[in-house]
């Protein structure tokens, strides 16, 4: 038979190692609760993406003019139609002007034009544009 000294010698060693196991649980849950609010964030999710998140672009997405070399590449397919109707040489003066950001100048000197023809050319680009709109029933700027 187990002696009474020895009985109260195993309950105090179980009483410690209980408290010790109960002490030690409630900080785990405190320290895993303080992390948890350290990464924890109150935003709403879309906005997290927005800022975080990106669009993928693929080639096949958009549509590439070509001039004096370089490349312009044009997102709208119905924009890319409207340039493809243009003549040669306004569609590369709306091209040097929009996508190179040149001056009438420097267009003019690229084209061997005048900076007048230049004017005139793209004014003439932005009628016919007007119009491919208009046979397609597309209305951007109403």
């Amino acid at each position: 038979m187990v002696s009474p000294s020895h009985e109260d010698r195993v309950c105090a060693m179980f009483d410690s190692f209980s408290k010790k196991v109960s002490r030690n649980f409630v900080r785990n849950l405190e320290r895993a609760e303080s992390n948890r609010d350290k990464h924890f964030t109150e935003e709403p999710v879309d906005y997290i993406l927005e800022l975080l998140g990106h669009e993928d672009k693929h080639p096949s997405e958009s549509f590439v003019l070509y001039v004096g070399g370089y490349s312009c590449v044009v997102e709208s397919e119905i924009l890319y139609k409207a340039l493809l109707s243009l003549p040669e040489n306004q569609r590369s003066v709306l091209l040097l002007d929009f996508w190179r950001d040149l001056t009438d100048g420097e267009i003019a000197e690229e084209l061997e034009v005048t900076t007048r023809t230049v004017y005139n050319l793209r004014q003439r680009a932005y009628k016919a544009i007007r119009k491919f709109y208009e046979r397609e029933r597309l209305y951007p700027w109403t």
